[in-house]
């Protein structure tokens, strides 16, 4: 168990929307034919001044209102990434095609457009004549990938 010392404000992240500040009131030593236990009783700020074994509080406790922050703001870049990466992965699947900003300066970024199979496409109009810029790749499946010659040399692709 962590340490703390009595008159110690602790600050308590019981659910998403809430820090709680709660004091270390007492540190209670028990000797027990196990042995030692140390443990902390702590104050809530409600109007009954509400005192609780340490080990019953539910949620995550922190010594500082630093590692509170470090920990929220994490947490909410980690939700903001979660949710991009979804809807990117509902736009593929939702509209057949991948998310591309063309004012990206990632040069490592390559365009990928699918599109559905046609079946009056020749083969020969498949992979036409390179100067046009564009490879078109068969994904299977009715569909069909194209990736602009130039983004994919920016990306780094061997020549």
């Amino acid at each position: 168990m962590q340490q703390y010392r009595v008159g110690q404000i602790l600050f308590l992240i019981a659910d998403a929307s809430k820090v709680v500040p709660i004091q270390v009131v007492e540190e209670v030593i028990r000797t027990t034919l196990d042995g030692k236990e140390k443990t902390y009783i702590v104050k809530f700020p409600d109007k009954k001044g509400t005192t609780v074994d340490i080990k019953k509080v539910k949620g995550t406790l922190f010594d500082s209102k630093d590692e509170v922050k470090r920990y929220m703001i994490q947490n909410a870049k980690d939700a903001i990434e979660q949710m991009v990466t979804l809807a990117e992965e509902i736009s593929i699947n939702v509209f057949n095609t991948s998310l591309y900003n063309p004012t990206s300066e990632d040069s490592s970024d390559v365009r990928v457009d699918i599109v559905e199979h046609d079946e009056s496409v020749k083969e020969s109009e498949v992979q036409p004549e390179p100067d046009d810029g564009i490879i078109r790749v068969d994904l299977g499946n009715g569909k069909y990938g194209k990736i602009n010659v130039d983004n994919f040399k920016q990306a780094g692709a061997q020549q």
